[in-house]
């Protein structure tokens, strides 16, 4: 069963189509990675699969259940964490879970045993009696989380959840999702692209409000990701650049630092040692010399590149 599917979903504001007659289905007990360029669509999405706002055309369904823009009858089968949540700061953290689980009807001991229970899952037992005003940027994206799983959601809808945080911070919140994704599923947009190769079971990039691909990550980056070869020299290569651009073999030529990345258009030129040959006699050391595995980062860039 899936546990999302969105239909020909479209939004327009006046003259201008932010989502455009988007399809896609989630399966269950994953992490989904929802990716796109900023302005892509990716927030409307979400503010329409939580039903803050009204779609123009198209279905939404979460948990087996229809999505409306204002019902909620159904609210309790997903859980949401908006990019930027706020808080009572003058609340402590278990008062405010306390208070959330009494939106849904808990009574007062089930509220406690809850807000105690979901402070532990996110790391915040010790913090529970703090003012949520103290709260770090990660405490609080924690808490936030903790908040969006009261109602013991089948689903839960995270946007941008790390964009904020320091390394520390991201972290740990990317040590919960990636927990929570085994018996639950998380639909996370993202633009932190190396998270996703953290956490991510599955992905779908958008550009411009269209679906570009939705697919398994591992075979999209089997099925599509060009071989790099990555170079990494003992000083700046950038003398050498225009003649390796000329070279047939290489596609396209990405300079970072000291470093290059050269997208090939087929690997036997490896087994010839072609680029290497074209290195010889160059003034500049090479210190490491191999194919690597693309990154989501690479991948994304290639597919919107493709997309144009």
């Amino acid at each position: 069963m899936s546990a999302i599917k969105i239909g020909g979903l479209s939004k327009s504001f006046g003259s201008f189509k932010a989502v455009s007659d988007l399809s896609l289905e989630v399966g269950e007990n994953i992490v989904f990675g929802f990716l796109g360029p900023n302005g892509a669509g990716k927030t409307t999405t979400i503010r329409m699969m939580v039903g803050l706002i009204k779609a123009s055309s198209g279905i939404i369904e979460v948990a087996g259940s229809r999505v409306g823009f204002g019902e909620h009858k159904n609210h309790n089968l997903f859980g949401y964490l908006p990019e930027q949540p706020s808080f009572y700061g003058w609340m402590t953290g278990g008062e405010y879970l306390s208070f959330a689980a009494g939106l849904f009807g808990l009574s007062a001991r089930s509220r406690a045993n809850k807000a105690k229970y979901l402070l532990g899952l996110v790391g915040l037992e010790p913090a529970r009696n703090k003012k949520i005003s103290s709260y770090s940027n990660g405490m609080k994206q924690r808490l936030g989380i903790a908040q969006a799983l009261i109602g013991d959601p089948r689903v839960l809808i995270l946007d941008e959840p790390v964009s904020a945080l320091d390394p520390v911070g991201r972290k740990e919140v990317l040590n919960i999702i990636e927990e929570l994704g085994k018996s639950k599923t998380v639909f996370m947009s993202t633009h932190i692209l190396a998270d996703v190769d953290r956490v991510c079971n599955e992905v779908a990039i958008i550009d411009r409000g269209r679906l570009v691909i939705q697919s398994p990550l591992a075979k999209l980056k089997e099925k599509y990701a060009s071989p790099i070869l990555r170079i990494d020299f003992t000083g700046d290569p950038a003398e050498i650049l225009p003649g390796l651009q000329k070279s047939e073999w290489a596609r396209k030529i990405e300079k970072n630092g000291n470093q290059i990345k050269i997208w090939l258009k087929d690997t036997h030129v490896m087994e010839s040692n072609i680029p290497l040959k074209a290195l010889a006699g160059l003034n500049v050391g090479v210190l490491n010399y191999g194919l690597t595995l693309p990154e989501t980062e690479d991948l994304f860039v290639e597919m919107l590149e493709n997309n144009q």
